[in-house]
């Protein structure tokens, strides 16, 4: 019974090397399978690659030619209304022009009431100062009345004034650039003396308020004729011109043309000085 034992075991044992051998070989088997199938699933990952750059590139040459397609109708588009395209492009370019010149007609329109209304203005200036004379005279008057002798001595500070009369200001208009003028000759406008101005230096005897009036209406004299030898009127001329050139120049002018008119009037010294001068006071002018 031992020997059969012993051939059970050693049967046992070969059935179990057997075994052992059979699931290394499926083992190896289950291996070698599994090869096959990675490469084929790189193959079939590799493929993929390929038509995904495939794709990529069929999308960007649809893109091309869409383009390409839409500037041939463009141009398709063009050529067959090339006629009526060119007469929008014709009635556009009228159009412009057209709105151009309505623009500078109400420009200019609007120009010419702005220079009409501003000449307007200025011919409401009866006196437009452009030169001024500040002085102060000494005047003296003596009077003899029997055997009495009286005297005084005034001192008469003034402000004498030239320039012109506008109302009397010719205006003419030549195109849009230039501007003729023709203005009346210089004058005096007025004397200006205050109470304040006329101090009395020295006094002997008595002197009416009517008396020193006539002394001071002197003084104003005395100044006029000042101004007039100092070629006042000559300044208020010069000064006027150049202040009105440069006045009508503002408005785009590029020539201003101004002439003045010859004087043919003579100075109102009355309506200057006052209605009375002592004569005695005009005879003795002081130094």
């Amino acid at each position: 019974m031992e020997p059969n034992n012993n051939n059970m075991e050693n049967l046992q044992e070969n059935c179990m090397d057997e075994e052992v051998r059979e699931v290394e070989v499926n083992a190896g088997e289950t291996a070698c399978e599994a090869e096959p199938v990675a490469e084929e699933a790189t193959k079939d990952a590799a493929p993929e690659e390929n038509t995904t750059e495939t794709t990529d590139q069929g999308s960007g040459k649809s893109f091309m030619e869409i383009l390409k397609t839409w500037l041939q109708k463009a141009v398709k588009f063009l050529i067959k209304y090339r006629k009526w395209i060119i007469l929008l492009v014709i009635l556009a370019c009228i159009a412009a022009v057209a709105m151009m010149v309505i623009v500078k007609s109400n420009n200019k329109k609007n120009y010419y009431e702005s220079l009409g209304q501003t000449v307007t203005e200025m011919k409401k200036i009866s006196e437009f100062c452009t030169a001024k004379y500040i002085g102060e005279v000494m005047m003296q008057d003596e009077v003899k009345k029997f055997l009495k002798r009286k005297n005084i001595v005034l001192i008469v500070k003034g402000r004498v004034r030239a320039g012109f009369d506008l109302s009397k200001m010719e205006v003419e208009t030549v195109g849009d650039t230039a501007i003729n003028l023709m203005l009346p000759p210089p004058k005096i406008l007025d004397i200006i003396t205050n109470p304040t101005d006329i101090r009395i230096f020295s006094e002997k005897g008595d002197w009416s308020q009517d008396e020193v009036n006539l002394v001071a209406n002197a003084g104003r004299l005395k100044l006029l004729q000042l101004v007039l030898d100092e070629r006042l009127l000559a300044t208020a001329e010069e000064n006027g011109k150049r202040q009105i050139t440069s006045f009508f120049t503002t408005f785009g002018l590029k020539q201003v043309n101004i002439d003045v008119a010859e004087d043919t009037s003579s100075i109102d010294f009355k309506g200057l000085v006052g209605d009375s001068v002592s004569g005695s006071a005009i005879a003795l002018f002081a130094e």
